[in-house]
């Protein structure tokens, strides 16, 4: 079974290089595929990549702090989430919370590279789509046990790495990017809604709710979890014609004001033009949507 290592920068490959050496130690039928250690010298890399990436099937991004903006790994993160089938991708964090994550690579269910919880469930993961491959799962926690500490330690020692590209630790979530995620959730959550509702059907054979309120649970959704990503609550939202009305209220002592570029993707989003009102039932901002 081909499992593809995506990595750029020196804690990135390190963290590679370690899942190259233990995944088959617990899984002896995986095939892990490292670009540094698996391309001979001479040989075009990006062709090679492109070549391995076609028989890939499940692959790991080994994301840090200083490398989640990297072309280069969304570029491998887009081409394995195409190539492979069923969407195995998962982002291995290293010295990351899952919440750091950044769009796009916060679309793929990340695991925490120093969770010993997390480590185990992405070897089931693996396991589950081995097919013929896979083995019980009491023998895969009995290797996993065994493999663990040594694991640990490499990963414990990785973390402690300093970084050496130069960049910050952190990345700092613009509102767009908050906006654009929340966006992706609020339409997953309305087809999820949408599927269950299509077999939900009454004696008659006709639908529980019709799909336009479906559809507005979720726009709902959408606008309450996007305030409250830029610190403010949406008490309520109405909806008349081609307009939103929004009723909202900062949380804390001193949030932060609501932005016209916030304002207006949140219009683009819906479709609509927004208005957003305070509790005083004065107007704080509205979008310019036509």
């Amino acid at each position: 079974m081909k499992v593809f290592l995506s990595w750029s920068g020196e804690r990135s490959k390190k963290t590679a290089e370690s899942l190259w050496s233990w995944l088959p130690d617990v899984l002896q039928y995986i095939n892990p595929w490292l670009s540094s250690l698996d391309i001979s010298a001479g040989r075009r890399g990006v062709r090679e990549i492109t070549d391995e990436l076609s028989e890939t099937n499940f692959g790991i991004i080994c994301v840090t702090p200083e490398n989640q903006n990297s072309n280069w790994i969304n570029f491998e993160a887009g081409a394995l989430s195409k190539q492979v089938e069923g969407g195995y991708v998962v982002p291995f964090l290293v010295d990351m919370r899952t919440t750091d994550l950044i769009s796009p690579l916060s679309q793929f269910q990340a695991v925490v590279g120093g969770s010993k919880e997390d480590a185990q469930k992405l070897l089931f993961d693996i396991n589950d789509v081995a097919g013929s491959l896979a083995i019980s799962r009491e023998r895969l926690e009995r290797a996993f046990e065994r493999s663990w500490p040594d694991f640990e330690s490499s990963m414990r020692n990785i973390r402690e790495t300093p970084s050496g590209d130069g960049l910050s630790d952190s990345v700092r979530r613009s509102e767009a990017d908050m906006t654009e995620e929340i966006l992706l959730i609020a339409r997953q959550l309305d087809h999820r809604m949408a599927e269950i509702e299509r077999y939900a059907v009454r004696a008659d054979g006709t639908s529980r709710r019709p799909s336009r309120e479906v559809r507005r649970i979720s726009e709902e959704k959408f606008i309450s979890l996007s305030f409250a990503k830029i610190g403010w609550e949406a008490l309520s939202s109405s909806w008349e014609g081609e307009n939103v009305t929004i009723v909202a209220q900062g949380s804390g002592e001193s949030p932060q004001s609501i932005s016209r570029d916030f304002i207006e993707r949140l219009a683009k989003s819906l479709g609509r033009e927004v208005i957003v009102f305070g509790e005083s039932g004065r107007v704080i901002v509205r979008s310019n949507r036509a």
